[in-house]
């Protein structure tokens, strides 16, 4: 069995246990969406931000890497910005095709695809933008280094990226393995802003970089409560 299939397995195992079965959109991808793409502005009404030609906007593609059951999917679909994605849990993607399905949205369903973040089965340039929350820190850095090549590989040039990254001030930049909770068996890797900006290098400028810590009512720090939410343009 090859790297791949056991962290498949894993997250299949992780997808059976319902933990992580998630509806709803993250409010900074929502944010992302509305500041650096396209701002809604009534019910069918947008305001194009990306400087793109018309043509440009109506050849507009974008992913989602590590898709889960297609939240961003949909959320993306809304804004009207053509989305693809690929998960590595082939559970997570039979659960997003069906809800797909339910909504009468087959053609967002045919777009949901099981991969690996280091192997993308899309051609060099082919995205405009791509998102990806929680995907890239819960896997060894190393393979999360390889994905993030993968992820510029697929973006066009000038094209934007948002990614987010767990921060925790006592482990620095580290990877464990989880012992409890839905995702037991899976990986988690933190970072510093150094470690961010290293893992991104030379392929990327960063246009923002935002931490977002959340505490108890006491400021004691909640478990997993602090990530860095970073939005990249793509150099070369």
């Amino acid at each position: 069995m090859n790297l791949n299939s056991m962290r498949q397995d894993m997250w299949n195992e992780a997808y059976g246990r319902r933990g992580n079965i998630v509806f709803y959109p993250n409010e900074e991808i929502v944010r992302f969406l509305n500041r650096y793409v396209r701002k809604r502005t009534g019910i069918s009404d947008f305001m194009d931000i990306m400087p793109l030609e018309a043509s440009e906007w109506r050849n507009f593609a974008s992913l989602d890497i590590g898709c889960g059951i297609g939240r961003h999917i949909k959320l993306l679909d809304e804004f009207g910005l053509n989305p693809h994605g690929i998960d590595l849990s082939s559970e997570a993607i039979a659960e997003g095709r069906k809800w797909m399905g339910v909504l009468d949205k087959q053609e967002l369903a045919d777009r949901m695809l099981v991969a690996s973040v280091t192997d993308l089965p899309y051609e060099d340039d082919f995205f405009n933008i791509c998102v990806s929350h929680s995907v890239l820190d819960c896997m060894p850095r190393d393979t999360a280094r390889k994905g993030l090549q993968e992820a510029f590989r697929v973006l066009k040039k000038n094209g934007l990226m948002y990614l987010d990254f767990y921060m925790d001030d006592t482990k620095g930049d580290m990877d464990e393995e989880v012992l409890s909770g839905f995702d037991k068996g899976t990986v988690k890797s933190y970072f510093t802003v150094p470690g961010i900006k290293e893992l991104i290098g030379g392929r990327g400028s960063i246009c923002e970089l935002k931490i977002i810590r959340a505490t108890d009512a006491d400021g004691n720090a909640i478990e997993y409560g602090c990530r860095a939410h970073v939005i990249v343009r793509k150099n070369v």
